[in-house]
């Protein structure tokens, strides 16, 4: 059988990628059982679609991680995992949505625009490209989140306002997984290591960020991220501070 080789960014803060949507993919196929092989590769656009993660497998190149999980599981015979079929699944499916697109947004705000993320990842650069390039790499993703933060609204806010849509998230997260609940109603479940992949580095890292830091402290949201990475078969640790 062919080896299924997964293209992600490269692993950091005690996590096998730092990239959210790699976490997803990674945690999904680990808890399907699904053979495959990661390779770190930290430019995206060496990707068919321009983007983190992919998959190439006999051939075959794939990027967009729900569709390369909608596909694999149409391989096993199984439904889509990325669809609701009762009003459960569906609220389930509703906060990975909110997930993956909104705190995502907040996620790249901290990351790269908070002065903390920015100072944690710009080292985090100087560990993964060469002296000549990096600072200047990392001016250019600074950049270019600016402007796609700004384009898609959440940049137009204050940093107090984002917080606050952080912290709004993370208590949905938390009122949804308190008492070892799940995201999903049935168990972990597609929306549980999507929503894992998105709320996952904020847990890790060590950059002190208000939304990172929200996270951290609640109790119901680090236990069920332990119980998500376990699920998916994922070692992972904290970094230190």
């Amino acid at each position: 059988m062919t080896t299924l080789q997964v293209y992600t960014f490269a692993p950091a803060w005690g996590l096998p990628s730092t990239g959210p949507f790699a976490l997803k993919l990674l945690a999904w196929l680990g808890a399907e059982g699904i053979p495959h092989t990661q390779v770190v590769e930290n430019r995206a656009d060496k990707g068919p679609l321009g983007k983190s993660p992919w998959i190439e497998r006999g051939g075959e190149r794939m990027g967009d991680s729900d569709a390369i999980i909608r596909t694999l599981a149409a391989e096993r015979r199984q439904p889509d995992p990325t669809q609701a079929r009762t009003a459960e699944e569906a609220c389930a499916q509703a906060m990975r949505l909110a997930f993956e697109e909104r705190f995502h947004q907040v996620l790249e705000w901290e990351l790269f625009v908070h002065p903390a993320g920015a100072d944690g990842m710009r080292d985090f650069l100087r560990t993964v490209l060469p002296p000549l390039v990096r600072d200047a790499v990392f001016a250019s993703l600074r950049r270019h989140f600016r402007r796609q933060l700004h384009a898609r609204g959440l940049g137009r806010l204050t940093p107090a306002e984002i917080e606050t849509e952080g912290r709004a998230l993370l208590a949905m997260l938390a009122l949804r997984v308190a008492e070892g609940g799940w995201v999903s109603p049935a168990g972990p479940d597609l929306p549980d290591f999507a929503v894992w992949g998105q709320v996952a580095p904020l847990l890790h890292w060590p950059m002190r960020t208000p939304v990172a830091e929200a996270a951290k402290a609640d109790t119901a949201i680090a236990d069920w991220a332990a119980r998500v990475a376990a699920a998916g078969g994922l070692a992972t640790r904290r970094a230190a501070a």
